[in-house]
């Protein structure tokens, strides 16, 4: 899995490319929510997103809760249709805000 970052002031766009997993997630994780303190938007960019588990969904679940907490903002852009598949059958697609 790889990140890329891009910012623009307050706000940050990082690409997820590859695959969100169980052997993925803890260090997804800890990188994004670094990224949390620095910035008060943040677009999670997943056309490049292959696959996300139930460990994925975890941590989109702390971005979100980690970003609503300190009066952010976290959204999600170029959800391919298999992946918003799952986050509409998870109850996740009424949580979050898509581009």
């Amino acid at each position: 899995m790889k990140l890329k970052l891009y910012s623009n002031g307050d706000t940050a766009e990082i690409m997820l490319i590859g695959r969100l997993d169980s052997n993925t997630a803890p260090e997804v994780e800890k990188a994004l929510v670094e990224q949390t303190e620095k910035y008060q938007k943040m677009v999670l960019n997943l056309e490049e997103l292959e696959y996300i588990s139930s460990a994925g969904l975890r941590v989109i679940k702390i971005l979100y809760m980690t970003m609503t907490k300190k009066g952010g903002k976290l959204v999600l852009k170029k959800t391919k249709e298999a992946l918003m598949e799952v986050f509409e059958m998870t109850g996740f697609a009424g949580l979050l805000s898509f581009e």
